[in-house]
C-alpha cells in the first residue's frame, strides 16, 4: 500500500472524461465475467495515455496482492472519495457491474455539462479579449496617424476626437503597463480555467453573483439528482445516499437544503416529506418523487429530474451562446465605428474647407 500511495501521490486527479472511460470499460469487462485484475490488465494494454497506464499499473499491482478494487482506488489518490464508497457498496452487494455503470453514466453527464459551461464562459471572454486588442490597436497605432495629420494641417480638435487623441497619447506612453495588465488578466483566466482550485473559487464567485446564482443552484440540483439516481440504483437507503451525494453538490445554498433533509429524516420524516419541507425541488418534482417512492423507484424519479434539469441547463447555455455572438459583433462594430467616425468627420471638414 505504501508503494502505490507514494507513486500515485504525484499524480493529479483524473478528469471526468477519464473516469467515465475507466468505469465504462470496467463495467463491460466485469459484465463479461472477467476478474478485476484481468480487466485492469486488458485496459492497460488498450490505452496509450501514459498517465492512465501508470494509474492502471498501480491498481493492478494492488489488486494482485489480494486487496479489493475499492481499496486500490482509494490508495491511488486520483479518484474522488465517493467513488471508493460506491465501489465498497458494489463489492459488498455483489453489484459491481451496476455500480460501475452508474459511475460511468454520471461522469459522462458531468463531462458533457462541464464542457458546455466552459464553452459558455470562455467564448465571451475570448471575444472581449479580441475587442480589447482591436480597440487597443486603433487607439495606439491608427489614432496617432490622424493626430499627426491634424498637427501638420495646423488644426485643433475638440470633443470626442480630442478625448480619443489624449487617450491615444496615454496608451503610447504607458503601453508597458497595459501589456502587464493584459498578461495578468490572461494568467488569471488560465488560473480560473485550468486549475482545480481556480475552478472552485470561480464557482463560488458565480454562486454569490445575483445574475448567476439561480443558474448555479440548478447545476447543483442536476448533480444532486444524478447522484441520488446513482446511489439509489446501487441499493443505498435515502440517508446514506444523501450523505454521499452531499459531496457532489458543490453549492452552499443547495447543501444547506440537503442537510435539512438529512435532519428531517433523522427526526422520522419520510423522504418525500423531508424533500418537500426543505424546498429542495418544486411541487411537481416533489410529487413525482412521492409517487415513485411508494413503489421503491426513487432512482427513476431522480433520473427524470436530472434529465430535465440538464435539458434546461443546456437550453440556457445554447441561448446564451446564440445571443453573445451577435451582441459582441455589434458592440465591436459600434466601438470601431465611433472611433473612426470621430476622426474622419473632422478630417473631411478640413478637406472640404481646403477644397
Amino acid at each position: 500500500m505504501e508503494k502505490i500511495t507514494k507513486r500515485s501521490g504525484k499524480k493529479k486527479k483524473l478528469t471526468y472524461a477519464q473516469i467515465f472511460h475507466f468505469f465504462e470499460q470496467l463495467r463491460a469487462l466485469l459484465g463479461a465475467g472477467i476478474t478485476p485484475y484481468a480487466a485492469l490488465q486488458i485496459m492497460k494494454k488498450d490505452t496509450d495515455n501514459k498517465d492512465i497506464v501508470a494509474v492502471l499499473d498501480g491498481l493492478s499491482e494492488y489488486v494482485s496482492d489480494g486487496q479489493q478494487l475499492s481499496e486500490a482506488v482509494r490508495a491511488s489518490g486520483v479518484f474522488p472519495e465517493y467513488v471508493t464508497d460506491l465501489l465498497i457498496l458494489g463489492e459488498h452487494s455483489g453489484k459491481m457491474e451496476d455500480v460501475c455503470g452508474a459511475l460511468s453514466r454520471y461522469y459522462e453527464d458531468q463531462d458533457d455539462l462541464r464542457s458546455a459551461i466552459r464553452g459558455a464562459v470562455s467564448y465571451p471572454i475570448v471575444m472581449v479579449g479580441m475587442m480589447f486588442v482591436v480597440v487597443l490597436v486603433l487607439l495606439s497605432r491608427v489614432m496617432p496617424v490622424f493626430a499627426q495629420v491634424f498637427s501638420q494641417l495646423g488644426t485643433s480638435v475638440s470633443g470626442v476626437t480630442k478625448a480619443l487623441m489624449d487617450l491615444s497619447d496615454a496608451l503610447t506612453k504607458y503601453y508597458v503597463v497595459l501589456i502587464v495588465v493584459f498578461v495578468l488578466l490572461v494568467l488569471l483566466f488560465l488560473y480560473f480555467y485550468c486549475t482545480d482550485r481556480g475552478q472552485e473559487q470561480f464557482a463560488r464567485l458565480l454562486q454569490k453573483c445575483p445574475l448567476t446564482r439561480r443558474f448555479t443552484e440548478d447545476l447543483a440540483l442536476t448533480r444532486f439528482a444524478e447522484g441520488m439516481q446513482m446511489t439509489s440504483a446501487a441499493g443505498l437507503d435515502p440517508y446514506a445516499s444523501l450523505d454521499l451525494v452531499s459531496r457532489l453538490v458543490g453549492n452552499d445554498a443547495v447543501n444547506k437544503k440537503v442537510l435539512n433533509v438529512k435532519e428531517r429524516l433523522l427526526a422520522g420524516d419520510r423522504f418525500t416529506e423531508a424533500v418537500s419541507a426543505a424546498g429542495l425541488f418544486n411541487s411537481f418534482y416533489t410529487g413525482m418523487i412521492d409517487v415513485f417512492a411508494q413503489s421503491g423507484s426513487v432512482d427513476t424519479a431522480m433520473g427524470f429530474i436530472a434529465r430535465h434539469y440538464k435539458a434546461e441547463t443546456n437550453r440556457r447555455i445554447s441561448g446564451l451562446l446564440s445571443a453573445i455572438e451577435p451582441t459582441m459583433v455589434a458592440v465591436l462594430s459600434i466601438i470601431v465605428g465611433m472611433i473612426l467616425f470621430s476622426v474622419i468627420t473632422p478630417l473631411m471638414g478640413i478637406m472640404s474647407n481646403i477644397g
